[in-house]
């Protein structure tokens, strides 16, 4: 459903600037576009890329995806997939279409502080530990995503960190579960270990 709103988006684009070639619709900055028809084109494309972020409240596909997934999914996953959602925010969606940006901005802003509080609540609830990493990326990426809706290049230039760090710290603790899994045959955390692991968390702080 998202993706088919973004498809429309995009040829809504075409048919109002005559071209796919996104530096081309970057160089335009929506153009003649009318401001109202440039809010629904970004509410199109925001949909599509909100669900392949996941930003809450379209984050429930991930967990599950990342429990039922081999290793190596999970890993390429967290790793490169995720960040095309938050790759077509700053690519596409900014650039070309920038007043429907700064309209849809608040709500991307609050979208993102409520997953990141949520994201971080729910890893709390977790007896999976691949789900529990599932969560934690609903949180991490909240943040590149707060910085994505502050529309400056100081915001958006923390979000492509973030984004980095992302695929590179999820990507190696899916590899961690992954062999823990293969060693104990579950990933599943009773409390002696969530204790243990709390425990030596505060020790290293």
């Amino acid at each position: 459903f998202g993706s088919a709103l973004m498809l429309l988006s995009f040829l809504a684009l075409y048919f109002k600037l005559g071209t796919f070639q996104i530096p081309a619709l970057a160089h335009l900055h929506g153009g003649d576009i009318a401001h109202g028809t440039q809010v629904l084109m970004f509410g199109g494309l925001f949909l599509g890329f909100a669900i392949k972020v996941p930003m809450f409240p379209f984050h429930t596909w991930l967990p599950d995806a990342h429990t039922e997934a081999p290793t190596v999914g999970s890993v390429i996953l967290a790793a490169v997939l995720l960040k095309l959602g938050t790759f077509g925010f700053v690519r596409i969606a900014l650039p070309i279409l920038p007043e429907g940006a700064h309209t849809w901005a608040p709500w991307i802003g609050l979208l993102a502080a409520i997953g990141i509080i949520y994201g971080a609540l729910a890893c709390l609830a977790q007896t999976d530990m691949k789900r529990l990493i599932a969560f934690s990326s609903v949180a991490h990426m909240g943040f590149v995503m707060l910085g994505i809706a502050t529309l400056t290049d100081f915001g958006i230039n923390a979000a492509i960190f973030g984004m980095v760090a992302h695929g590179l710290i999820t990507g190696l603790l899916f590899f961690v579960a992954g062999s823990v899994q293969q060693d104990r045959k579950s990933t599943r955390l009773n409390s002696s270990h969530i204790t243990i692991s709390y425990a030596v968390f505060c020790l290293k702080k």
